[in-house]
C-alpha cells in the first residue's frame, strides 16, 4: 500500500534486533541503575528468577574495581555501593562504569553512567551545572533501510556528525530507538530525548490510550538504564 497522509513512509515487520538467550533455571531476569553523582554511588536494583541464591555485584571503571557488595537474593534486591572513584557522565564525555552481577551459574554484563539530571526554574541542570540543550530532532530514517539502521557505523556516525556540527544532543522523533543507538549515546556523552509513537492516538478514548501507555511504560522500563536519556 502507498504512504498517505505524510510524506512518513509506511513501515512494517522486524525492524529492530531480536535474539534467543539461554539462562541456567536460576538467572538474572532484570538490573535497574541509581546513580548519585553527589554521593559518588549507585543503587543496583537486581531481580531474579530460580532458587534463592547469593548475588555479587562488582563495578569497574577502565578495568579497575572501583566498588563490591553482595547479598542474599529472593526474587528481588536493592544493594547500595560506595565507589571509590567518582567519574561524571556528561555532554561529549560519556564516562561509563561497568558492572558485573553474578548470580549461582548465571553472570550478567553491563553498565551505567555517574550523572544526574533536575530542572531548577527554567534552568536544566546536570550534574548540578546549568546546560543548555542544543538538540537535533533525529526522525531515525536511512535511505538504504528505512527504520533500520543498515549497519552500526551508520548509527555511530549520525551521532559523531551531530556532534561535529555543535549539537550534544537529539530528541528522538515518535520512534523507539534501537538499543544500540542508546549505546553508542552513552558512550559520547549524547544527551537524548526519549519518546514513543503517538502520531494519531484518540486521546478521549480510554482504550486507544490504554494500550498507548501500556507499551509506553514497556519502553520506558526497557531503556530505563541508558544515562544518555535526560526526558522522556
Amino acid at each position: 500500500e502507498q504512504s498517505y497522509g505524510c510524506f512518513y513512509s509506511r513501515t512494517t515487520g522486524i525492524w529492530q534486533t531480536v535474539w534467543l538467550e539461554r539462562t541456567p533455571r536460576s538467572y538474572v531476569r532484570s538490573l535497574r541503575f541509581f546513580p548519585n553523582a553527589a554521593r559518588a554511588s549507585v543503587g543496583v536494583e537486581v531481580t531474579a528468577e530460580g532458587e534463592d541464591k547469593e548475588v555479587t555485584v562488582r563495578v569497574l571503571y577502565e578495568g579497575r574495581t572501583v566498588g563490591y557488595a553482595s547479598k542474599p537474593l529472593s526474587f528481588r534486591t536493592r544493594i547500595n555501593i560506595a565507589l571509590s572513584e567518582k567519574h561524571l557522565w556528561e555532554p561529549g564525555a560519556g564516562r561509563l562504569y561497568d558492572v558485573e552481577v553474578t548470580y549461582g551459574e548465571d553472570k550478567v554484563c553491563s553498565y551505567f553512567g555517574l550523572r544526574d539530571v533536575r530542572f531548577e526554574g527554567k534552568k536544566f541542570l546536570l550534574n548540578g551545572k546549568s546546560v543548555f540543550q542544543r538538540l537535533v530532532l533525529d526522525q531515525g530514517y536511512y535511505p538504504d533501510g528505512g527504520y533500520t539502521a543498515p549497519t552500526t557505523e551508520a548509527m555511530r556516525q549520525d551521532i559523531a556528525l551531530a556532534q561535529r556540527l555543535g549539537f550534544n544532543g537529539a530528541r528522538l522523533h515518535q520512534k523507539l530507538f534501537e538499543p544500540r543507538y542508546l549505546y553508542y549515546c552513552d558512550k559520547a556523552g549524547y544527551m537524548v530525548w526519549g519518546e514513543y509513537a503517538s502520531w494519531g492516538v484518540r486521546y478521549e478514548t480510554l482504550d486507544a490510550l490504554g494500550t498507548f501507555l501500556s507499551e509506553w511504560r514497556e519502553a520506558v522500563e526497557r531503556d530505563f538504564n541508558h544515562p544518555c536519556i535526560v526526558q522522556w
